[in-house]
């Protein structure tokens, strides 16, 4: 049986009768003078348990935390959209006019200098401009809705299906027509049928992790100014604040006419001419000592 000191000791385990001697938990020698009850309990002093060779009683194991599960990393745009290729690559089979097997593709302006209201909202290279031999395919970081980069990106997939070999014409025209592109085909849209396809496959893809940006500086609401009272109260004129830049490259210029600078350091002195967008997609000019311009 196991015994308890009536003098508030441990328990101890002990076979020898409920006055027997035993030792005590403090100092592990036999007392004869200590006073034991029975109990039901199970032997807890270590000492006595050296002593004894009884079995400590053992303690629940604490239950380890569970781990928390680990965030859920949300997709980037680029992944959205090459997921989205993969989703519209049937479609190209269906009307025989296959997708290459790869792609680039990036979210960014497409190049070329054009006029504000003329922006670009997709862009398709040839693999032939491309050191790896792959098409390249920009989407214009403007646009948010899901359903416009996809109607867009339709767009261009069908370019690079042709390589870019036919323009908005011939082969170009024919493919996009039959995906379910429909208006002018250098700035086509989907159909009311192609647009609820592209909802539901937007659904499928989830959200497209990106947010518009405004290449003309994000549009607030002006604010209204008091009118005064009386031409004596107006106030003087005040020079216009200078717009705050939206982005890192040569300013704004005000006319549709673009100055174009050569460097200074050339032969020619810092050769300065204008000319339109028109003409700068052609070629930028050249200086009269041979050396090619830039936008000033």
């Amino acid at each position: 049986m196991n015994v308890i000191s009536i003098l508030g000791g441990k328990v101890h385990g002990q076979d020898q009768g409920e006055e027997a001697a035993f030792p005590l938990c403090r100092k592990g020698s036999k007392n004869k003078g200590t006073k034991y009850l029975p109990t039901d309990a199970v032997v807890t002093c270590p000492k006595c348990l050296t002593l004894d060779g009884g079995q400590v009683e053992e303690k629940p194991t604490e239950t380890a935390p569970e781990p928390k599960a680990a965030p859920v990393r949300e997709i980037t745009r680029e992944e959205w959209l090459h997921r989205a290729i993969d989703a519209l690559r049937p479609e190209f089979e269906k009307i025989e006019f296959p997708l290459p097997e790869k792609i680039h593709i990036s979210v960014g302006f497409g190049y070329g200098a054009k006029r504000e209201s003329e922006s670009i909202l997709g862009q398709c290279w040839s693999s032939g401009a491309s050191e790896d031999g792959v098409n390249h395919l920009f989407i214009s970081p403007e646009m948010k809705d899901e359903s416009r980069v996809l109607d867009v990106l339709i767009h261009e997939l069908v370019h690079a299906a042709d390589d870019c070999k036919s323009g908005h014409k011939g082969a170009f025209t024919t493919a996009a027509k039959a995906l379910g592109l429909v208006g002018k085909m250098t700035a086509t849209v989907a159909s009311p049928e192609l647009a609820e396809k592209l909802r539901d496959l937007a659904k499928t893809l989830g959200p497209y992790s990106h947010a518009t940006l405004y290449p003309m500086g994000k549009p607030v609401r002006p604010k209204a100014e008091p009118k005064p009272e009386s031409p004596e109260e107006a106030p003087e004129d005040a020079p216009e604040e200078e717009e705050a830049p939206v982005h890192s490259g040569p300013k704004k210029q005000g006319t549709r006419m673009i100055k174009v600078a050569c460097n200074t350091e050339c032969e020619c002195g810092g050769y300065v001419v204008r000319t339109t967008a028109k003409w700068i997609e052609v070629g930028m000019p050249i200086c009269p000592a041979g050396t090619v311009m830039a936008i000033a």
